[in-house]
């Protein structure tokens, strides 16, 4: 019912409505009088009754452009003055569609979509800040509390080295975290843009893999690359590129067990390389598949019973990249069966692409 109110009420205010009213007075002030009562009078009250038929009209257009002016015009200006005070106090409310001219529906739609915008980027700041407190407090309070019991005398000898080693763990920690958020924060300014060039994903691979040796010894871990081709050049920011194959060896190393595996490969189908990162570790559910690009988003949650610490952005930054190189990354597991993350490249071109100083590209709006 309240469905059919809604549809009678835009009929009303639709230029159809409109349309059809205006077309029946004229018909009766017009059409009527000109073919019924002209013929029937004197010939010198006919200029009479052409002057007000005249009249008549000039009123009738008059009425209409005012009619059209208040449910269009007015209304598209109400709404632009509501997008407009949404920009300064926040006030995100939606109109029914109900109360606009049917003429004005996309500009409705533009504030409402704004509305839910500003909502969705709201909620998001306020979990940001939320979660970043949190994880800035907790290094902080541990570093806070060993280096008080190293200088209260409260710790022992032999426990100040393991408390000092702690809390040089803790900053570290830190230090990695606001460097995540600087570099996260860089990525959605859009004040960092791609800097293209060639070079060979293969090597890059192998210079990523050798940097974690010391990790992947101490784990007793294997890592094995397999490449399609000897080389495979691409074209794309090779810096960004070596932040994405660290963050994900790097997740890979967290989340492996003890004497296991990780696979790194390239393939090429079409244009396209595929970099695959592979592990056999815990796997990642279906559920918590979506939400492990989500800022601060832990993933020892969902990769239990690894405990690793990490600061909940690697992945958001691994999608940002990859999303600005107008590339795809996706990931293929389930419990207990590893996780396998991929993501594309583009193939180096020399008809398409200048590598003589590097391409610079700006990041696409999201």
């Amino acid at each position: 019912m309240a469905d059919g109110k809604s549809t009678l009420k835009r009929f009303f205010k639709s230029h159809i409505f409109r349309i059809t009213v205006a077309f029946i007075v004229i018909f009766g002030t017009v059409f009527f009088p000109m073919y019924f009562a002209y013929p029937q009078v004197d010939s010198e009250k006919r200029n009479i009754i052409i002057v007000l038929i005249v009249f008549a009209c000039i009123l009738e257009a008059i009425a209409y452009l005012l009619i059209t002016h208040y449910f269009v015009y007015a209304k598209i200006g109400n709404a632009a003055k509501r997008l407009k005070n949404m920009t300064h106090d926040g006030n995100l409310i939606k109109t029914d569609f109900a109360t606009i001219d049917n003429s004005a529906d996309d500009l409705q739609s533009a504030v409402n979509a704004t509305a839910d915008e500003y909502a969705r980027l709201a909620q998001v700041r306020k979990t940001f800040v939320a979660n970043a407190s949190h994880e800035l407090r907790s290094p902080l309070t541990s570093v806070q509390g060993f280096l008080q019991a190293v200088l209260d005398g409260t710790a022992s000898e032999e426990d100040k080295d393991k408390y000092l080693k702690i809390a040089l763990s803790e900053t570290k920690r830190l230090n990695a975290l606001i460097t995540s958020m600087l570099d996260l924060s860089r990525l959605d300014s859009g004040k960092n843009p791609l800097v293209r060039t060639k070079f060979d994903i293969n090597d890059i691979i192998n210079e990523v893999a050798a940097k974690f040796e010391p990790a992947l010894i101490k784990k007793a871990l294997q890592a094995n690359v397999e490449f399609s081709r000897d080389t495979c050049y691409v074209f794309a920011d090779k810096d960004k590129i070596i932040q994405v194959l660290t963050n994900l060896l790097d997740n890979a190393i967290k989340y492996s067990p003890a004497y296991s595996r990780i696979i790194l490969t390239t393939s090429i189908h079409e244009n396209k390389v595929y970099v695959t990162v592979r592990d056999f570790g815990y796997g990642i559910s279906k559920k918590d598949q979506m939400l492990i690009w989500d800022t601060f988003y832990m993933t020892d949650k969902s990769r239990s019973p690894v405990k690793a610490k990490g600061s909940g952005l690697g992945l958001s930054i691994v999608k940002k990249i990859i999303d600005e190189h107008g590339e795809v990354v996706w990931v293929e597991s389930s419990r207990g069966a590893g996780a396998t993350f991929i993501f594309t490249l583009t193939l180096f071109d020399a008809a398409k692409h200048n590598t003589e100083v590097g391409k610079i590209i700006q990041a696409p709006e999201s």
